[in-house]
């Protein structure tokens, strides 16, 4: 199944799926990860099962073009990183920034310092306002946290001015994990709502994004359903991994 994946993240790269809504240069982006991923796939065929990796950096996100959602002009960056064996998944990373262009969205006069202001001018008042993981638990965590979870905030770079503090790291909703595709689709319902109607009534984006669910969604929602019929646990304490010591 994971080995149909590079050529689905190459299909929405086309103008007639997502490509028309990215900035310059992040189509080839996601073009040039997809023939990656393809390439390690095939390399490690003879190994059963074969172990790949996807990733889009941080510094170099898939990159949509401004939304004018309700009179904001706010751009939205993902980036990502997910690695496996075989169909099974063993580290599932997503990150999804919300930047606003909006002086007074950006910058609150009287409450946010000079600095800040002088940054953010610079800038062009790009600013990071929201910022969401999408994560799986690392095996070394040290603290209890669902198996597939969503974070607010995260670790931001100096460059995003983020609104949100960098030391608030908990806490973490249950949420299903999300791949690059499906996260298109949320950001075309949210952002680009009417532009994407009509592409998303197309029998060929629900495959692509159906075949996406089928990989990274399927197996999330049968362990929950099994946990729901046990009667003997809630779901979040059968996901919750409670540390040494904890």
């Amino acid at each position: 199944m994971i080995e149909e994946y590079p050529r689905n993240l190459e299909f929405i790269a086309q103008e007639r799926y997502i490509g028309s809504y990215l900035e310059a240069g992040s189509k080839q982006i996601l073009i040039s990860s997809a023939r990656t991923l393809m390439s390690d796939i095939k390399n490690r065929r003879g190994k059963r099962p074969a172990e790949w990796s996807f990733s889009i950096p941080q510094k170099h996100p898939l990159t949509f073009k401004e939304s004018d959602s309700k009179g904001l002009r706010l751009q939205i960056g993902i980036s990502c990183e997910i690695e496996g064996t075989g169909d099974d998944i063993k580290k599932h990373s997503i990150l999804m920034r919300v930047w606003s262009y909006n002086k007074d969205i950006c910058y609150r006069d009287g409450l946010d310092a000079t600095e800040i202001k002088d940054k953010l001018e610079c800038a062009g008042w790009k600013r990071v306002m929201l910022r969401f993981h999408i994560d799986r638990r690392d095996p070394n965590a040290g603290y209890p946290e669902p198996l597939y979870h969503l974070q607010v905030g995260g670790d931001s770079e100096d460059c995003e001015n983020c609104w949100i503090p960098k030391k608030i790291n908990v806490p973490r909703f249950p949420y299903p994990p999300m791949d690059l595709i499906l996260l298109c689709e949320f950001v075309l319902v949210n952002f680009f709502p009417r532009e994407s109607e009509d592409l998303r009534k197309k029998p060929e984006w629900k495959s692509l994004v159906r075949k996406s669910q089928e990989i990274f969604l399927r197996n999330y929602f049968e362990s929950c359903q099994k946990h729901l019929n046990s009667g003997t646990e809630t779901l979040l304490g059968n996901s919750v991994n409670l540390p040494k010591g904890v």
